[in-house]
């Protein structure tokens, strides 16, 4: 890396509120970053936080908008007296997932053609595009395409085996069977389709870019065992399944060797002062690029504490279900993101704060979660104030004592209304929604991750859309990385800690800008392969070159024991489920 002292990296993130650039230095220093936030710096556009919201369910964002806020990031960059722009080796970036922009015949042709002397918008808004808005993951006016991609296959769980997920309002398949069906105009005139990240990677390099694979994933198009479109899927949209290839841009860039989609375009080098050879690469979806932000590797799971509860992991194996999605790796081959969302996660929790403190204090929450004293061994509950997605129920509330059956192989629930007192359920709550996850992330490890010295029963349990024995949730994470608002808890992050039993440690981390950096490490890995600076992997790369003496705490190991106890607790919550 020594050959490229004082290279700067660009990562984007252009996100539902605003756009987000950050410069890092080679030794993934952050050395600036700038943000332009829609509703405000644009308010011209009256968006509300970035969208346009109808009645009829439909959530858009203006193109125009985007490019706007495009020529604001550069100029504010171009006046920084801290960094000089003609040292940025390469950009990358994530964009938020499942939008979809539409390109005129004149767009790609026009790419090339831009002059420093007019703005993106000037040049691009009027012409480049069929459609002037762009589908928002918040859409969710989809509903019956999406009930013909999954009969499409045979069911939801079916469309998921092909492309990793179940058909979603948001997802881009079902929005481009939409326009086709109510704007067939529209999509007659629409010559290619980019995703919102491939998008902005073809205005950066002035050139239309193909869809990257990983970002692909996210379309209920991809076949992705086959890695390829699936025609089933296609037609669904288009009996000519081979022009609407030609319109999605042809094969998706694979991560397999990291190879830039172009060159920077000279109308950002002649008005901003961008180094001429500066090389773009794949831009990605915003879920993907977190996982590019932190130094996750193979069996490794991000724990994101938020308002709902969110999991990330690596992982070789390709085990779909309707419940949670699975992504092609962005930058580690023959490797697959699984994610797995919650609807409940922080408000949940505080429902139960606030009935043991009218004051909103944590303390004795925490002191009932942490407690040794309080014996929960035989108590199993679910706590959904909103509808669950994982398992998928209304919203519900489950409280049950439970022990062996009769005939001592399975479980026997007594469903009550309450338990002894409400620090129960603050002690259950925590251990409901880590053991859920635990139960989830465990088809998703490798079987290297099993820990044979476990003894657990061959009673079959059943989770969303599998049957398992026991000894299939013997598996244990490498490492366990905590992040958003509840990850300062340290007693919800320890009892998190204990039921999932990472091998290899629990860390915690903060991650405010975590897309936009994502890509920056993505562009300076990326940058220093093709230039055979490194013949590392991008996990190895991390690792290796992470700042972990500033940017992440280890929360210490898991004990043996701690997660030996959990195991018994398995089986009630499948019972507990089925009664959901």
């Amino acid at each position: 890396m020594t050959d490229h002292l004082g290279a700067l990296y660009l990562g984007f993130d252009l996100s539902t509120q605003q756009l987000k650039c950050l410069v890092i230095d080679q030794n993934l220093r952050l050395v600036h970053s700038e943000t332009v936030v829609f509703e405000k710096d644009l308010a011209q556009y009256k968006t509300e936080k970035g969208v346009y919201f109808h009645e009829d369910g439909t959530a858009e964002c203006p193109v125009a908008m985007w490019l706007e806020a495009i020529d604001i990031v550069f100029e504010k960059m171009s006046q920084q007296t801290n960094i000089d722009l003609s040292m940025v080796k390469g950009m990358s970036g994530s964009c938020q997932q499942h939008g979809s922009v539409y390109w005129s015949k004149e767009g790609p042709e026009l790419l090339p053609q831009l002059t420093e002397d007019a703005s993106l918008k000037d040049q691009l808004a009027a012409r480049a595009f069929s459609r002037n808005v762009c589908p928002n993951w918040q859409d969710h006016s989809t509903g019956s395409e999406c009930q013909q991609f999954e009969e499409a296959c045979g069911g939801a769980a079916e469309l998921a085996h092909v492309s990793g997920s179940r058909a979603h309002h948001r997802f881009t398949g079902p929005q481009i069977l939409k326009i086709a069906k109510k704007e067939p105009e529209t999509y007659a005139n629409t010559h290619k389709i980019s995703l919102v990240s491939s998008f902005l990677a073809s205005v950066l390099a002035g050139q239309f870019t193909t869809l990257e694979e990983a970002d692909a994933c996210g379309m209920n198009l991809y076949d992705i065992e086959k890695r390829a479109y699936d025609d089933t899927l296609l037609k669904l949209i288009d009996e000519d399944t081979q022009r609407l290839k030609e319109k999605l841009g042809g094969t998706p860039i694979p991560s397999e060797k990291p190879a830039p989609v172009g060159i920077i375009s000279s109308y950002f080098v002649k008005k901003y002062g961008l180094n001429p050879e500066c090389q773009i690469y794949p831009f990605t979806g915003d879920n993907l690029a977190t996982i590019c932000s932190l130094p996750l590797q193979p069996n490794d799971v991000l724990v994101s504490l938020g308002t709902s509860t969110t999991i990330l992991l690596v992982t070789d194996q390709y085990h779909p279900s309707p419940n949670y999605h699975l992504f092609l790796h962005p930058t580690i081959p023959k490797h697959y993101m699984g994610m797995i969302c919650y609807c409940n996660g922080a408000l949940a929790r505080e429902k139960i704060r606030d009935e043991l403190s009218e004051t909103h204090d944590w303390e004795p929450f925490n002191t009932a979660v942490t407690s040794q004293s309080l014996n929960n061994d035989n108590e199993i509950a679910c706590y959904f104030p909103l509808g669950e997605i994982v398992p998928n129920v209304p919203s519900s509330y489950r409280r049950a004592i439970f022990g062996k059956s009769s005939d001592g192989k399975g479980v026997e629930l007594n469903l009550v209304e309450s338990f002894e007192n409400v620090a129960h359920d603050a002690k259950n709550i925590v251990e409901s929604q880590a053991l859920s996850c635990r139960v989830r992330i465990s088809p998703l490890l490798s079987e290297d991750c099993a820990d044979t010295n476990c003894r657990m029963g061959s009673s079959l349990v059943h989770f969303d859309c599998d049957n398992f024995p026991l000894t299939e949730y013997t598996k244990r994470p490498r490492r366990a990385f905590f992040v958003g608002g509840a990850s300062k808890n340290d007693a919800i992050v320890t009892r998190f800690a204990q039921v999932l039993g990472a091998t290899e440690g629990n860390f915690r981390l903060e991650t405010p800008n975590s897309c936009a950096l994502g890509g920056c490490y993505r562009a300076l890995w990326s940058h220093l392969s093709y230039e055979k600076l490194t013949s590392l992997t991008f996990d190895q790369f991390l690792n290796k070159n992470f700042r972990w003496d500033t940017d992440v705490n280890s929360v210490g190991s898991t004990k043996e024991n701690d997660w030996l106890y959990y195991n018994g607790k398995i089986h009630a919550l499948s019972e507990l489920e089925k009664t959901l």
